[in-house]
């Protein structure tokens, strides 16, 4: 893919967000995470983008980063919505955030709990946790999806991208802990 589609395909996308089909705004509904994007891809991806240089094209970057354009996609999604990168016109490079979680010896996502925090569904799930005792991400799924706000069609699969989300990032965090015995989470000690 050239680097004008995919510069043209991120344009459209964020025009689709824009969109209000149903009629929540984006202020209400929040940002959503991509639901298959990993911690350690996010780690690797601005790791990479550091080696490289202070501005990378897109297709060197995926080069580098041994992806095809469909995993990079949402993975450069992510890293924006966190702060970590700019994407413009085919150029990715960090943003002063970026550069100090590149930096960071150890606990890197303590960097970002802000910004976990603006989007669906850390968002919700916090917020419930503030005034549960424990939660599970069934709770999190159906509160989520009387706003509209879903990955996948299916109940189940809705149900897994969300707790997916949740176990992957809120606990590296430090935002939630999770029980699995229970399948409960719960804001950690220094977040309630």
């Amino acid at each position: 893919m050239r680097i004008e589609s995919i510069h043209s395909y991120r344009e459209e996308m964020k025009e689709m967000k824009e969109k209000d089909p149903v009629g929540i705004s984006p202020d209400e509904a929040g940002l959503m995470m991509p639901a298959h994007v990993r911690p350690g891809q996010i780690m690797g991806l601005v790791d990479v983008t550091a080696e490289l240089g202070t501005l990378t094209d897109l297709a060197r970057l995926a080069d580098e980063l041994g992806d095809d354009i469909d995993t990079l996609l949402p993975m450069l999604d992510t890293a924006e919505m966190l702060g970590l990168v700019e994407v413009k016109k085919g150029i990715v490079s960090l943003t002063l955030l970026g550069s100090r979680f590149q930096k960071a010896p150890r606990n890197k996502l303590h960097l970002i709990r802000e910004q976990l925090l603006r989007l669906e569904p850390f968002k919700t799930a916090f917020e419930l946790a503030a005034h549960s005792h424990a939660l599970s991400s069934e709770e999190v799924t159906k509160n989520l999806s009387k706003r509209c706000i879903i990955w996948h069609h299916e109940p189940e699969l809705n149900e897994a991208a969300v707790q997916g989300l949740l176990v992957h990032w809120t606990i590296f965090a430090g935002l939630l802990r999770y029980n699995g015995k229970t399948g409960k989470f719960q804001r950690t000690r220094d977040q309630q």
